[in-house]
């Protein structure tokens, strides 16, 4: 099998992918507690920078692709710069995080009509928080093995999951039918 090249130890491919689905599988779990959680209310206020909320999920595909695409990139640098356990893929996670967050908020801000709140609670929060997951589950699976990892993932999922509904359903978050 092919190993993917890498300046701290190589890892097999087979291995690689079940890194990078395990952390896209969080990134997914993340961004729906914060999506349709802690952020749930600027998708009901009108903005002339986000989507309406039948286009914007018309179009979360592509978001969970650019997931996928950014936790091949994070599973690759954690291995790189030698992540080895869940504490250190926080760390790498949160550095790593913080620098996307903040080029990405200043890159928006300079293009678009978002306002600094937006910018700053939901592009670089947000991108703490998922590359931080992300780079937390490359260094888990280095420390305790892939098949853990991905139980692990799974597990983060059907939580966000039911703390949604449980949030939903007690009214705690708006929610808005779409039909």
């Amino acid at each position: 099998m092919e190993n993917v090249v890498s300046a701290h130890a190589s890892v097999p491919s087979r291995r690689f992918f079940l890194r990078v689905v395990a952390s896209w599988i969080v990134m997914i779990a993340l961004d729906l507690i914060l999506n349709a959680g802690v952020f749930a209310r600027l998708w009901f206020e009108p903005s002339p920078f986000l989507l309406g909320p039948r286009e914007l999920f018309r179009r979360l595909p592509l978001g969970y692709a650019a997931f996928l695409l950014q936790a091949g990139a994070y599973v690759w640098l954690a291995n790189r710069f030698g992540v080895s356990n869940w504490r250190q893929g926080a760390l790498f996670g949160l550095k790593l995080g913080a620098v996307l967050g903040v080029a990405a908020a200043l890159g928006l801000r300079s293009g678009t009509t978002a306002s600094w709140t937006l910018l700053l609670s939901a592009w670089l929060v947000g991108g703490v928080v998922l590359t931080s997951g992300a780079c937390v589950l490359a260094g888990y699976s280095s420390e305790h093995g892939e098949k853990k990892a991905l139980v692990k993932a799974i597990l983060v999922l059907i939580g966000a999951v039911i703390a949604i509904a449980i949030l939903q359903s007690t009214g705690a978050v708006p929610v808005r039918r779409m039909g």
